[in-house]
């Protein structure tokens, strides 16, 4: 599958992929996304999450709860939502 995504939802994805099922904090995925010494708010991530959630969404319906909302947490990626259905 091929997605038009920016460079900073690209790491986010690439980050997703590598902690797949595992609900992380949004300071988790700033510590593992943004480079060193980047200056980044943890609700920043908010916004790249939208923008990445669009854009799957966008490709297949069928991807818009790859990225799941753990409130009080941060976010999980699931990729074997896609297998249950």
């Amino acid at each position: 599958m091929e997605l038009t995504i920016g460079p900073t939802e690209f790491e986010l994805m690439k980050f997703f992929m590598t902690h797949p099922d595992r609900a992380l904090s949004r300071g988790q995925w700033v510590h593992g996304v943004c480079s060193d010494g980047v200056s980044v708010e943890a609700r920043t991530v908010d916004v790249h999450v939208r923008r990445l959630r669009s854009a799957l969404q966008a490709k297949d319906r069928r991807y818009s709860d790859l990225i799941q909302t753990v409130h009080g947490t941060g976010y999980r990626f699931s990729p074997g939502i896609l297998e249950e259905r």
